[in-house]
């Protein structure tokens, strides 16, 4: 399954394409004016709100609850090590961990096995990021899709907003997991 965001600021938002292997599926929009973020997350087909992402703090680290309105439940995507880029989300009996590796790529685990990895644009015009999610075709693109929108708020929130050209080169450093260029989804 290949899944595409499109991230884009607007006025005092961001907007979120979200593409299911090129049928577009979601769209998510950041409340205007609000102390820590909230994002509502909806089916593009019938506008129906799906999911919401409250930031749970102020300040640069990843830690977020996503509320699964479809099955009633909230979900917490914390992030573990700022440092390492290691953060975790409990859903049911699944534990996702996601690990950071350099040049803007994230690699997803469930239950310690991979199932998906997502890598960013490294050039940016203006405040518009665009990321890449390739993963197993049973997963649940909308909670993938949602990991990603917690990474990049907590990691844009602080980003010069007026700025036309940004070049983002990712992480540089020894970070826990290596990123697996063999890894290929089921």
């Amino acid at each position: 399954m290949e899944i595409l965001i499109n991230q884009k600021s607007v006025s005092l938002t961001d907007e979120y394409q979200i593409i299911v292997d090129n049928n577009p599926k979601f769209y998510a929009i950041s409340e205007p004016l609000k102390k820590s973020a909230k994002i509502n997350v909806y089916n593009l087909h019938d506008k129906k709100l799906i999911a919401k992402i409250a930031k749970q703090n102020f300040g640069i680290r990843a830690n977020y609850l996503i509320q699964d309105l479809e099955r009633n439940k909230i979900y917490s995507f914390e992030e573990i090590n700022n440092i390492k880029l290691i953060l975790k989300c409990q859903i049911g009996d699944d534990l996702f961990q996601l690990y950071g590796h350099n040049r803007n790529k994230y690699s997803i685990f469930k239950n310690q096995n991979q199932i998906a990895y997502w890598e960013k644009n490294n050039f940016i015009l203006g405040e518009k990021d665009f990321y890449k999610i390739i993963a197993n075709n049973d997963e649940n693109p909308l909670n993938l899709a949602s990991f990603c929108i917690c990474v990049d708020n907590a990691k844009n929130n602080f980003q010069n907003e007026l700025s036309l050209f940004n070049f983002d080169i990712g992480f540089k450093g020894n970070l826990l997991r290596k990123f697996d260029s063999e890894w290929k989804p089921k």
